[in-house]
């Protein structure tokens, strides 16, 4: 008699994908096409805060948004041609989002609250670099989006049945996220995530400088951006712009508005070019992380 064959489940396909994702950071060639992906992502945020700092000097023709990064990136001389690379570079940064939800390379999730909400954080910014992966690829293959206002999925969700809840509940658990990443930042992410060991002094005052500028801007538009999904929802109003352009358009409004918004835009090019070292300081595999562990083992889990 034959055995019946083994049925797979749940838990066998959530390790199998966790093995594989920890076998992908193992090679050389996939970590350096993963680094690549910061570098996509912080051209992306630098052209964003640069657009920011255009509006507070009064000059505004594009949305203050990745999307309209994207426009002005795809007008420059061999715009086409940069495009494809940043689309190539944020399905990369994508990628590392997946493999950090699933398999956790640095350890930075775990089965606490604080490491799940880490690991969903990290699924959820997946999924938005997927999508802005995709407006890329349409920029390229045309016809271009509109620039001039940025797509708001807000409005979408708020059609749809029980929308204004779900929007709600979105708003409060990113704002919940943002708050605890920007708690990290400060505590121990420079020892968890970046490789600062043999670096000099400099550099590692530049990464933690950079780093924690930026981090925290990004940090504080994310949560506005919180604010006014919950404001969106309590008002089943979406003609507010609830991206990163209503983020930055909220902070023009306030008084000392052009001030606050000139801090915006250099805070963000502050975390771009942070994320552009990242292709070079981020600590990616379990390889790099259990070293980095035997020589600190204060930092580990």
């Amino acid at each position: 008699m034959t055995a019946a064959p083994r049925t797979t489940t749940a838990p066998d396909v959530a390790n199998g994908a966790k093995r594989a994702a920890n076998d992908a950071v193992e090679n050389p060639w996939v970590v350096r096409f993963l680094r690549f992906g910061y570098v996509a992502r912080g051209l992306v945020y630098v052209v964003v805060g640069m657009l920011a700092l255009r509006l507070s000097l009064g000059i505004r023709d594009v949305a203050m948004s990745q999307s309209g990064a994207l426009a002005v990136i795809g007008r420059q001389p061999f715009g086409h041609t940069m495009l494809v690379v940043v689309a190539v570079g944020l399905a990369s940064y994508a990628l590392w989002q997946v493999i950090r939800a699933v398999a956790d390379p640095n350890h930075e999730g775990g089965r606490s609250r604080s490491g799940i909400a880490k690991r969903l954080g990290f699924a959820a910014s997946a999924l938005g670099y997927i999508a802005l992966t995709v407006v890329t690829f349409r920029f390229i293959v045309g016809p271009r989006p509109s620039t001039a206002t940025p797509y708001d999925p807000t409005a979408w969700v708020l059609e749809k049945p029980l929308g204004a809840w779900l929007a709600g509940i979105a708003g409060l658990a990113w704002m919940a996220i943002v708050a605890l990443q920007i708690v990290s930042t400060w505590r121990d992410f420079f020892d968890r995530n970046l490789d600062m060991d043999h670096r000099s002094r400099n550099e590692r005052r530049w990464a933690q400088a950079l780093g924690r500028i930026g981090i925290a801007t990004r940090g504080i538009l994310f949560f506005i951006i919180g604010i006014l999904l919950v404001l969106s929802a309590f008002h089943a109003n979406s003609q507010h712009l609830t991206g990163i352009d209503g983020a930055l358009l909220g902070l023009a409004r306030q008084p000392f508005g052009r001030t606050l918004l000139a801090a915006a835009g250099l805070g963000l090019v502050a975390f771009g070019a942070f994320s552009i070292m990242c292709a070079r300081w981020m600590r990616i595999g379990s390889a790099e992380t259990a070293s980095h562990s035997r020589a600190n083992p204060s930092s580990s889990v």
